[in-house]
């Protein structure tokens, strides 16, 4: 099992002394009680993780547990809980439902000991890098499709002005001229539109991901790649290169994707000048590039 040193999570209610522990089971000591209440993970009926807390049901429980996120010591602590539960979530298949990710699963990672070629890095995804690399893969796709919109709106605007107005040897400059600009036009409005849309985009998986602001680790190997918070990660859980479809090239970042949503972001500056070469040489026999 990928994971499968992490430590268990303590997490403590202050307002109701209750103390949770997630681990290898999920334990509750309240305040009082000699004895914790203790939950197998088979006993799971789902867990819902949102910006602010997490919150467990279970086969025969009376209540459901909340825990928020102040209540653990650390951002490391929170993270490692995350790690715990989707590692649980893929081994036992209870109902799991999270916020946005900007950061692959647990649950997709294996572990793999990585024998040569294998590229370490670290640092923080920056968002506005992560933006760009997105709207370079928009840029490709969008060039046909606003060239189709430019001439269409062209066509558009000379037939409503020589419908309503009439064409006359006077007037037929103008008519071009307002209809080319009325085509650049709007084709300009749609590439401004969509280049915000992939900004806002990533900056809404970013504040979806408690581990967006976080130190990351970035693994590449011809077993498979890793971008997992560094303070979880035990080098040697990666995700298989049969999990990605294909992947994009930006000039300061590769974008591997799963169907047409990113499945993880690995940066460039994170790994020495010089291997970068070896990175792009193994992701690109890996993985199909578009």
């Amino acid at each position: 099992m990928a994971f499968c040193d992490l430590r268990p999570v303590r997490a403590s209610d202050d307002k109701t002394g209750a103390t949770y522990i997630i681990g290898d089971v999920f334990a509750v000591y309240n305040l009082g009680s000699p004895f914790p209440v203790v939950y197998s993970w088979d006993m799971v009926k789902t867990v819902a993780i949102t910006r602010k807390d997490m919150t467990f049901s279970f086969v025969g429980a009376k209540k459901n547990y909340c825990i928020t996120n102040k209540m653990f010591n650390s951002v490391d602590d929170l993270l490692r809980a995350i790690a715990l539960i989707e590692c649980r979530q893929k081994t036992y298949g209870f109902d799991y439902q999270h916020e946005k990710r900007l950061l692959p699963m647990k649950s997709l990672y294996h572990e793999c000991y990585s024998m040569k070629d294998t590229y370490v890095g670290e640092g923080v995804l920056d968002e506005a890098e992560t933006a760009a690399a997105l709207i370079v893969l928009l840029d490709f796709k969008l060039v046909k499709f606003l060239w189709l919109v430019a001439i269409l709106v062209t066509l558009v605007v000379f037939g409503v002005l020589n419908y309503a107005i009439g064409m006359t040897r006077e007037n037929i400059l103008y008519f071009i001229l307002i209809s080319i600009a009325s085509g650049g036009i709007l084709a300009l409005i749609v590439y401004i539109a969509t280049h915000a849309f992939a900004r806002a985009r990533v900056k809404s998986f970013s504040d979806s991901d408690i581990a967006s602001k976080e130190n990351i680790t970035f693994v590449v190997s011809r077993e498979g790649f890793a971008v997992c918070e560094s303070c979880v990660y035990q080098n040697r859980d990666l995700v298989a290169w049969a999990e990605a479809d294909y992947f994009v090239e930006s000039d300061k970042m590769f974008i591997i994707f799963k169907g047409k949503l990113p499945l993880a972001y690995i940066p460039k500056k994170a790994f020495p000048k010089k291997h970068i070469g070896g990175v792009g040489d193994i992701i690109s026999l890996s993985l199909e590039q578009k």
